[in-house]
């Protein structure tokens, strides 16, 4: 099957619309939001060969400047665009890409005055804040799982590794391995960033990019341990979120945690301290003894101070 990008299909969906008239004059009427007159309005559909809100999202930043540049210049009949008006079609483009990568609706009579002002502000800022980022912000890569005990921690450390990184349409990675693949209808979003990564598209041509550079990060991190297994079945397909799912099914399962379980307290159980031997300290036999009461503490079965001193 050939995936298409979101933009084409929105595209697509357009061209087969019952009504291509009611589609230009939503779009001809969004950029007059954006303070532009008819004369500018029709210069601007026609340089960029426009005919519904959603056809921006195929076009780059640098397309907007240049169909901007083009009314102005043109030889015959040019037409002021000013910087603000300009910057305002660019918050629309920007708001229109935003609902495609996230797989929202675009609806022209949905981008008020007040949306294109707020937009363009938030672009502003997003643009700003990712160079600050690029400059100031070094994701560091979490250590590589090599034990199965330490599986939540490495999952934990990986869940917030992904959600430094951006993908496409820079959106966290962390939306490749949320939990929830069907986005909860009603739910309230404190921001922003949690809502485009419970709400991003888990399918389409941006996802398979975003998730076989997330299954590159996982490969490279449980390639020696015991995540081995469960991730290389997924080699091929470069299928991240299938590999995460595969490991947390497993490391997650409740199979899995009572054998933790049952074998830190095999640990505690058996474990004496009968002098000094070669290779096995006090401090040996006090680390053992806290790495089994830790991975009780993991498995959500702390053993409280009382019952450690019992124990020791």
């Amino acid at each position: 099957m050939i995936n298409c990008c979101v933009s084409l299909i929105y595209y697509i969906r357009m061209m087969q619309a019952p009504n291509p008239a009611a589609a230009q004059a939503a779009l001809n009427a969004a950029l007059g939001r954006c303070g532009l007159d008819q004369a500018a309005i029709d210069a601007v559909v026609t340089i960029g060969g426009i005919a519904h809100i959603a056809m921006l999202g195929m076009l780059a930043t640098s397309d907007i400047a240049r169909i901007c540049k083009v009314a102005r210049t043109r030889t015959v009949n040019p037409i002021m665009i000013t910087v603000m008006q300009e910057q305002l079609m660019q918050g629309m483009r920007f708001w229109v890409t935003n609902r495609q990568r996230l797989g929202m609706l675009v609806d022209a009579d949905e981008f008020t005055t007040a949306t294109a002002f707020a937009q363009t502000a938030l672009m502003t800022r997003t643009v700003e804040d990712d160079a600050r980022e690029e400059k100031d912000q070094v994701a560091k890569m979490p250590e590589k799982f090599k034990k199965a005990a330490e599986y939540k921690v490495f999952a934990e450390s990986l869940d917030t590794y992904l959600g430094l990184l951006k993908g496409t349409g820079k959106i966290p990675l962390k939306y490749v391995i949320r939990r929830e693949a069907v986005p909860d209808p009603v739910a309230v979003y404190l921001s922003d960033h949690e809502q485009r990564v419970a709400i991003a598209p888990l399918a389409g041509t941006e996802f398979n990019r975003d998730n076989a550079k997330v299954y590159g990060i996982i490969k490279q991190l449980c390639l020696e341990g015991p995540g081995r297994a469960y991730v290389i079945p997924f080699d091929t397909a470069q299928n991240g979120r299938g590999a995460y799912l595969a490991l947390r099914d497993h490391f997650e399962s409740d199979s899995f945690r009572n054998r933790s379980r049952n074998e830190a307290y095999t640990t505690l159980q058996t474990l004496h301290y009968n002098g000094e031997k070669r290779g096995f300290t006090f401090e040996k036999f006090v680390e053992k003894h806290n790495e089994a009461f830790l991975e009780l503490e993991r498995q959500e079965e702390p053993v409280y101070e009382k019952r450690r001193f019992a124990i020791f």
